[in-house]
């Protein structure tokens, strides 16, 4: 995914994750629908006599528009992942402009998750962090975390260290 770039020189990767794939379930679904409703239309238009072709068109063009969308939120996807670092958390994000976020793990107080039906399911989780001061951050809700008992663990080790052994199975 990324290298070494964002570390600083004393700092090394302790694990690094893109977020779950559910991220992207609603625009596929939402292309495919759309792709098998715009099929569907100019099959039926080409089997009658029905001259619609401008409007078989502009749903081509619709079609079209849904899928350049989902490649967009792919690359996006894609170039979106969580790194935790011997001294912080950080988030990696964006297409034409990269944006890196990162919270100390030395500023991190309190640390949970939830699994939602879903997400037990699924395999995913959401974490809320709790940081020192009054501010807030983007960082401290992370939605659609991958292997969430593993990322927890994880973290907790690297906060506050001596964890368990995340479970083989896991």
């Amino acid at each position: 995914m990324y290298n070494s770039g964002y570390l600083a020189a004393n700092e090394q990767t302790v694990v690094q994750i893109r977020l779950h794939w559910v991220v992207l379930a609603r625009v596929v679904l939402e292309t495919a629908a759309a792709l098998v409703g715009v099929v569907a239309i100019a099959v039926y238009s080409a089997g009658r006599d029905v001259n619609v072709r401008v409007v078989v068109t502009l749903l081509w063009w619709v079609a079209l528009a849904a899928v350049v969308r989902l490649l967009w939120r792919l690359l996006d996807w894609h170039r979106t992942c969580l790194l935790i670092t011997t001294s912080r958390l950080i988030k990696v994000s964006g297409i034409i402009s990269t944006r890196v976020q990162s919270i100390p793990l030395s500023k991190i107080t309190d640390l949970s998750y939830n699994l939602d039906p879903n997400g037990r399911v699924l395999g995913y989780g959401a974490f809320e962090l709790e940081t020192e001061g009054d501010h807030t951050s983007d960082l401290e809700k992370l939605q659609h975390v991958p292997h969430p008992d593993r990322f927890y663990l994880l973290l907790c080790d690297s906060i506050f260290g001596g964890s368990p052994e995340p479970a083989v199975d896991d």
